[in-house]
């Protein structure tokens, strides 16, 4: 069944199958320089990013992802929005030919097993494996080659991940990096429930709340 949603003011049409935006997603629109520029948005989902950028000033914009059901989604939704978007398959950077200013990335950076506790990535949608950090590191290992002199990734983080492996990774394949956003996230009833099978590297507790961490990074050479 097909839903809708509103997404920073852009209408989405969406179901049970796909992974739904979120407040990552929204920071991800609202904090990427994307004006004028060609932007890839990596692992579109269902297109919340590349629908964003093309409809609010972008040059070109390109998405892509290894889900069928998300591409499908993506290209009904750039025609519910009147937006002309660049849309392929591909696995990360397997199929993506071009170089561009921005690349915008927020395939999963959780835990497999947090992944499936909480429901946040549905059925079939692509998950990371149990360090969560597998396909960022991948990206990041890749991203130069196609980014345009002066281009920049931003890529979402959370602390389901090895953190510390994604920020050695950064230090290493990129000369400047900042912090654009950090946001500590209230725990959901789920997680509250499962809280003896997480990390405790991943949480943090104040009081008697507990928070995980959204970080979104932007990386230039």
């Amino acid at each position: 069944m097909k839903n809708v949603l509103d997404f920073l003011g852009i209408q989405l049409a969406y179901s049970d199958e796909v992974f739904r935006p979120t407040l990552i997603s929204e920071n991800c629109a609202k904090l990427t320089d994307f004006k004028d520029k060609c932007v890839l948005d990596l692992g579109c989902g269902i297109g919340p990013l590349a629908i964003y950028f093309a409809k609010n000033g972008a040059r070109q914009v390109s998405a892509c992802d290894i889900f069928e059901k998300h591409l499908e989604f993506t290209r009904n939704n750039a025609k519910l929005n009147e937006v002309d978007i660049e849309i392929f398959y591909s696995d990360l950077f397997s199929n993506v030919k071009e170089k561009y200013d921005v690349i915008c990335c927020d395939v999963s950076g959780v835990d497999k097993r947090v992944a499936e506790m909480t429901g946040w990535f549905p059925g079939d949608v692509p998950k990371a494996d149990e360090t969560g950090s597998n396909l960022i590191l991948k990206v990041l290992d890749e991203a130069q080659s196609f980014l345009n002199e002066g281009g920049n990734l931003n890529i979402a983080t959370t602390s389901f991940s090895d953190m510390t492996a994604i920020e050695d990774k950064i230090s290493e394949k990129f000369l400047n990096s900042e912090v654009l956003i950090k946001i500590e996230v209230p725990f959901s009833r789920r997680l509250k429930e499962n809280l003896q099978f997480l990390n405790k590297d991943s949480y943090k507790k104040i009081g008697e709340d507990f928070f995980w961490i959204f970080k979104l990074f932007k990386c230039s050479n």
